[in-house]
């Protein structure tokens, strides 16, 4: 396995299930190497990807203030030590700048998934509530409208179907009641 294949959100995955210190400190190139393959033969690299997309998921909602009581939860679940997490973070910030990323892992880069009842429903939009009565206003979810959201951003007008731009979980979109 090798480290350029694993999306930054992966290695802050193996990173925060290895043996590296919680202590914020510099490490060398090969010491962070050696705990990302640690972290990724512990957790197994399909689970890796699964918490890598579910971070990331939990980051655009967070950054929305958009995050459910159930999200949340999860979250907390998965990566209990806020701390940790962080220095995770960061050092896998610092392996991206030293390694780089092989260009089939910058293609799937960005991959997020919700785990838990979004707050768009699966429809990809919500609902925004400024006053009582007055509900059309609405905005894109961060998290199952990347693709409308990227090219919206890059001026293209070009419609996605989102389906493929975003992993789900059980309960989580219409299709699953279906």
């Amino acid at each position: 396995m090798r480290v350029q294949d694993l999306t930054g959100a992966e290695r802050a995955v193996a990173l925060y299930a290895s043996d590296m210190p919680s202590g914020r400190r510099r490490h060398s190139p090969e010491q962070l190497r050696e705990w990302i393959v640690q972290g990724v033969e512990r957790l197994g690299l399909e689970e890796v990807g699964r918490r890598a997309a579910f971070r990331y998921g939990h980051k655009l909602l967070e950054m929305s203030g958009l995050v459910t009581v159930q999200i949340q939860q999860r979250h907390e679940q998965r990566f209990p030590k806020t701390g940790r997490l962080a220095v995770a973070d960061q050092q896998s910030s610092n392996s991206i700048c030293r390694d780089g990323m092989s260009e089939a892992t910058r293609l799937r880069n960005g991959a997020a998934a919700v785990d838990g009842d979004c707050p768009c429903r699966g429809t990809r939009s919500i609902r925004i509530h400024l006053e009582e009565g007055n509900d059309r206003l609405a905005m894109m979810c961060p998290v199952h409208a990347q693709a409308s959201i990227r090219a919206h951003r890059e001026g293209s007008r070009q419609v996605f179907d989102q389906r493929d731009d975003v992993r789900h979980t059980p309960r989580h979109t219409r299709e699953s009641h279906a």
